[in-house]
């Protein structure tokens, strides 16, 4: 193998377990890749030549001289996400680590007209130039959605929360001078959520917002289906005939635990029902249980098919941690093997799951691709 096929190997190969194992020595790195210290001093001072690794310090000494600790450079590429949903335009900036280096969120109801395109390209340039950043280090944007997004992230399957056109990444290629690609908003905010818990293990994630939906995730990785129709969890059906859901059928998840079930109560505002429910409200409570009860059947029934934990997320998902442990005693009466609810657990991310994880698909791309 020619050498210089050897040292480009080798070089992202060393960027990768930095940037896995958050810090790392020489020695560590020998070990870990098997290749000389020689090859992996050369490699090194490449990596700091392109700014993409420092050194933070050193390591406790064991016995004769410290080992140097390498780490990532977080702000040396940025990746941007965009989540467009009925109402509001989110726009976040986040760097090598998912950290969101800055956001903007505001309501703008979502229209499939050149104005609404020209209003999105205007706010996009307005932010990333109040930034001030290098935009050669920008990888790309991911946009999401609440729509099934088929495997080539650029058609539009399906989508009736917003009403998109099929050729709505056409119809938006002028409003980038960047690469962009589409992702499913749920499925987004699922990726987030696993890389941010450097979860090696399956894990399923809810959302619960203005509609209903889900991912399924193993070792950071989403599982789409045959037909990149995977976790649609708000179809599933837990009240057969019961009510309307707005995919036309009767009964879905969506219908009874999507998030205006409880803001339709207080205007449309979500945090005024939980402040209400918060304060005591016996009616807003009355809501709640029952609200929980059929989240409950819900989150048991993907216990029973998945076996893994359960990220309650979502625009309700961050008003959950108070009421987790509500919803677990729930859960339990429902599962015959278990008697713990640990499984079920609440989102890091508060706000903007989504265009946080349909970023990260370009970080993805970035540390693969070294």
């Amino acid at each position: 193998m020619p050498e210089e096929n050897i040292k480009t190997r080798d070089f992202g190969n060393i960027y990768r377990l930095i940037y896995e194992k958050k810090q790392c020595s020489r020695q560590q790195i020998a070990e870990e890749l098997g290749i000389s210290l020689p090859t992996i001093t050369h490699n090194l001072a490449l990596l700091k030549e392109q700014e993409l690794i420092y050194t933070s310090g050193t390591f406790n000494s064991t016995g004769g001289r410290k080992a140097n600790m390498f780490r990532c450079v977080p702000n040396a590429r940025y990746a941007l996400g965009i989540d467009i949903t009925r109402n509001h335009l989110s726009i976040v900036l986040i760097n090598l680590n998912l950290d969101i280096i800055d956001r903007e969120r505001t309501r703008c109801a979502f229209e499939d007209t050149s104005a609404y395109y020209e209003n999105l390209q205007k706010k996009v340039e307005q932010f990333l130039n109040n930034q001030n950043l290098d935009t050669d280090r920008l990888l790309g944007i991911g946009i999401s959605l609440p729509a099934i997004i088929e495997s080539d992230q650029k058609t539009v399957f399906y989508a009736t929360v917003i009403s998109l056109l099929g050729n709505f990444y056409e119809r938006i290629s002028s409003c980038f001078p960047y690469p962009y690609l589409l992702f499913n908003d749920a499925s987004s905010a699922g990726l987030a959520e696993s890389w941010h818990a450097n979860f090696d293990r399956p894990m399923l994630y809810l959302s619960l917002s203005n509609s209903v939906g889900g991912a399924f995730l193993n070792n950071g990785k989403i599982f789409p289906g045959a037909n990149s129709h995977s976790s649609e969890f708000g179809h599933m059906c837990i009240v057969p005939h019961g009510k309307k859901c707005y995919c036309g059928c009767y009964g879905c998840l969506d219908a009874y635990c999507c998030a205006k079930v409880l803001s339709d109560f207080t205007g449309g505002n979500l945090a005024e029902f939980f402040k209400e429910l918060s304060s005591g409200n016996p009616g807003y409570r009355r809501v709640f249980d029952d609200y929980l009860d059929y989240l409950a059947i819900a989150v048991n029934n993907l216990r029973m098919c998945y076996d893994c934990d359960v990220i309650i997320g979502g625009t309700v998902g961050s008003f959950m941690s108070d009421y987790l442990k509500d919803l677990r005693q729930k859960a339990i009466k429902l599962n015959p093997f278990e008697k713990s609810g640990n499984y079920i657990l609440c989102c890091h991310y508060r706000t903007e799951a989504s265009a946080v994880g349909a970023a990260a698909h370009y970080v993805d791309k970035f540390i693969k691709g070294m």
